[in-house]
């Protein structure tokens, strides 16, 4: 009698998680425009937020290494977040002022 062939499990993404990627993107480019307008599209300016979000964000990863806590996680991942949004306005503005 021959062997019955095995049935492989499909894998299906849910519908929450289909434009997961895209939520982010959109809100972080949100977070962007909004830095950009705050700094009224001053590209020295960013570059200088960016400088010192990426030192907190850098305290706060030490933080979380030396002493792993939720509290630590979590104000790692804003900084994070926030130091990310700077890049991208400071992106924006560069490209606003190449473009000009």
């Amino acid at each position: 009698m021959p062997r019955r062939q095995q049935r492989r499990p499909v894998f299906r993404r849910t519908k929450g998680e289909r434009h997961a990627d895209r939520e982010d993107t959109s809100a972080l480019d949100a977070g962007a425009r909004r830095l950009l307008a705050a700094n009224g599209n001053d590209a020295r300016r960013l570059e200088a937020l960016v400088h010192d979000l990426q030192q907190v964000c850098d305290q706060a990863d030490r933080l979380a290494y030396e002493s792993p806590s939720p509290d630590a996680l979590r104000e790692y991942r804003r900084a994070s977040r926030e130091l990310t949004e700077a890049q991208r306005a400071f992106n924006m503005a560069a490209g606003m002022a190449g473009g000009s």
